[in-house]
C-alpha cells in the first residue's frame, strides 16, 4: 500500500510521462489515471490525501483531481466480512493477504532469508520499529474487517457487485440492500468477472462532486437525510385509494415489517402473499426462495425442489447441478428489510451510562439486526468536544472531531459554510450546535414499532442527563471564569461527570 507522499509522487511522475509522451510522439495526453488500491486499503486515506494536497496548494492539484471513487464488492464474501470482528493484519486475517497457506509460507521464508542477510545493527533497528510501523495481532493499529468493508462501501460514488453469477438472486439482492443502506448516494451496478463498461466508470459518475469532495460532516448529513426519507416512507402506511404518495404502491398491506422495495430494478417482496384467492400480478404466490418445497411428489414448476443455499447436499454421489456441494456458511444473515432512523437529543449523555450502553449493547455479541450506527455525540464530561459515535458491524469507536462551532466566534467560521453551520444550531436552547444526532441502520429499523429500535431509543434516553444532572451541568456554565472560560467549564463538568477509563476517545486521523 502506498503512503500519501508515495501516491502523490507516483501521480506526479505519470503527469510528467503524459507530457513527454505528447511531446515525443505527438500523441494525446492521458485523459484519466486509475488508482487501483489493494483490497485492504481504507478509501478515507486516499480521499484525505487529495483534499490535503488542495488545502496546501500543491501544484499537482492544478493537473490532477480525484473525481470518482469506486468500490468492488465480492458478493460471495461481503456479508460474512461485515460480521467479522478480527483485525486486518496477517496474523488474524491471513485470507485477506494471501490466496493460500503455501503463498504465505513462501513469503515468510523469503523475509526470513532477507533478515538473516542484514547486518546486526540494521536488523536491530528494523525489529525496534516493527510494532510501530507493522501492526500485528499483539499490537493492532488497524481497523476490524467489518469496519474496513463498511468504510469501503460508504466512501464510494459507485459500487460494483461482483461475482453475481456465483450467487443466488436472493443473496445478491440482500447484498444490494445492505450496500444501498450503507451508501444511499452511490450508484450500484451488478457484474460478473468484473465485466463493466470502462466508460461508465470514468465518465459521469460524480465528476469530483461526490464523496471525493466530502468529509465526515457531509457524509453524516447525507445519511441523516436518507434515514429521514426512509422513516417518512415507513410511517406513511398506505391503505386508501386516494393516496398519491410517490414512494407507495397501492396493493395489499403486508404490515410495516414487510415493506415493499421500490428499487427500479428489483421490486421484490421479502415475503410471499399467503392469500390463496389473490390475483394481484405484482405479488409472489410461490414458495419463498429461502426455503424449498419438501413434497417429493410436487410438480408445481414455481416451487424449488433443490437443496437450499444454506443446506448443502450431503450425498457424495449426487450430480444434480442445482445442489450445493460446498461447505455452508457458519451463520445466517438477517438484513432482508434494511432501514434506518435518527436518534436526536439536545441534552448530553452521561459518560458512565453511555459507556454501559456501548459495552452491553454494542461491545459484546451485537444485535444481529443492527448493522451500522454513526453520528455526532455530546457527552457531559466536556462542553467543547464534538464527538463522533461510530459502530460498524461488530466494532465500536468514539472519535473527537474537534470543537463544536458554538465554541468559536462567528468571524472564525468559513463564510461559505455559515448557513449550513447555523442550520445545526438549536432554536430552543443556548447550546448552539451541541447535540446527539446518531443514525442507526439495520433490519426493520425504519419502522417506529420495531422492538430493537424501541429498545435502542429507550436505552439512549436513559443515558441522557436527567433534570437534576442537567441543572448541575448548566450551573457550571454560569460559573465559568478565568483566562480560558471554556477550559474552566470543561474542568468543572469533567470533574462532575468524569469519563470512565473503559471509554476511549481517539482523534480523527
Amino acid at each position: 500500500m502506498l503512503r500519501s507522499s508515495q501516491l502523490l509522487t507516483s501521480l506526479s511522475r505519470l503527469v510528467t510521462l503524459s507530457d513527454l509522451r505528447q511531446q515525443a510522439d505527438d500523441a494525446e495526453p492521458f485523459s484519466d489515471i486509475v488508482i487501483e488500491a489493494s483490497g485492504i486499503s481504507d478509501p478515507t486515506g486516499i480521499r484525505r490525501t487529495f483534499q490535503d494536497a488542495e488545502i496546501y496548494g500543491m501544484p499537482l492539484t492544478d493537473r490532477v483531481k480525484l473525481t470518482n471513487m469506486i468500490t468492488v464488492v465480492d458478493t460471495t464474501t461481503f456479508l460474512d466480512h461485515v460480521a467479522r470482528s478480527a483485525s486486518v493484519n496477517e496474523e488474524e486475517t491471513p485470507d485477506l493477504f494471501y490466496r493460500s497457506e503455501e503463498e504465505r509460507e513462501r513469503k515468510e521464508e523469503k523475509e526470513k532469508e532477507w533478515m538473516e542477510s542484514l547486518s546486526p545493527g540494521l536488523k536491530e533497528a528494523l525489529e525496534a520499529g516493527k510494532d510501530k510501523y507493522f501492526p500485528s495481532a499483539d499490537n493492532p493499529h488497524t481497523s476490524s474487517v467489518s469496519q474496513l468493508c463498511i468504510s469501503q462501501v460508504e466512501i464510494s460514488d459507485m459500487v460494483l457487485l461482483n461475482k453475481c453469477d456465483l450467487q443466488t438472486e436472493e443473496t445478491v439482492l440482500l447484498v444490494e440492500r445492505v450496500v444501498k443502506s450503507l451508501n444511499p448516494r452511490a450508484r450500484v451496478i451488478r457484474c460478473s468477472r468484473g465485466d463493466v463498461d470502462i466508460a461508465s466508470l470514468l465518465n459521469g459518475v460524480a465528476d469530483g462532486e461526490g464523496v471525493a469532495d466530502c468529509g465526515i460532516v457531509d457524509d453524516h448529513k447525507d445519511f441523516v437525510r436518507a434515514a429521514e426519507d426512509g422513516e417518512e416512507e415507513a410511517a406513511h402506511d398506505c391503505d386508501g385509494a386516494d393516496c398519491h404518495h410517490p414512494s407507495h404502491e397501492h396493493e395489499h398491506d403486508h404490515g410495516p415489517s414487510h415493506a415493499h422495495s421500490h428499487d427500479a430494478d428489483h421490486k421484490a417482496h421479502d415475503v410471499d402473499c399467503k392469500d390463496p384467492e389473490c390475483t394481484d400480478p405484482s405479488h409472489s404466490h410461490s414458495h419463498s426462495h429461502s426455503h424449498d418445497c419438501k413434497d417429493p411428489e410436487c410438480t408445481d414448476p414455481s416451487h424449488s425442489h433443490s437443496h437450499s443455499h444454506d443446506d448443502d447436499c450431503k450425498d457424495p454421489e449426487c450430480t444434480d447441478p442445482s445442489h450445493s456441494h460446498s461447505h455452508s456458511h457458519s451463520h445466517t444473515h438477517s438484513h432482508g428489510n434494511i432501514g434506518s432512523f435518527v436518534f436526536r437529543s439536545r441534552r448530553p449523555f452521561h459518560p458512565v451510562r453511555l459507556s454501559s450502553f456501548i459495552k452491553n449493547k454494542l461491545g459484546g455479541p451485537s444485535p444481529t439486526n443492527l448493522l451500522r450506527a454513526k453520528g455526532f455525540c455530546w457527552m457531559a464530561n466536556s462542553h467543547t468536544s464534538a464527538l463522533y459515535f461510530a459502530f460498524a458491524g461488530v466494532t465500536f469507536e468514539m472519535q473527537c472531531l474537534g470543537r463544536w462551532w458554538a465554541c468559536l466566534p462567528r468571524e472564525s467560521w468559513p463564510a461559505e459554510a455559515s448557513s449550513a453551520i447555523l442550520s445545526d444550531f438549536s432554536t430552543s436552547t443556548s447550546f448552539g450546535d451541541r447535540r446527539n444526532e446518531i443514525v442507526f441502520i439495520g433490519n426493520s429499523l425504519a419502522d417506529s414499532t420495531d422492538p430493537l429500535r424501541i429498545e435502542i431509543e429507550e436505552d439512549l434516553k436513559k443515558c441522557l442527563l436527567n433534570k437534576d444532572e442537567m441543572e448541575e451541568y448548566t450551573s457550571c456554565l454560569e460559573e465559568g471564569f478565568g483566562e480560558d472560560v471554556e477550559e474552566t467549564i470543561d474542568s468543572k463538568v469533567g470533574s462532575i461527570f468524569p469519563l470512565p477509563p473503559d471509554l476511549l476517545i481517539s482523534d480523527v486521523q
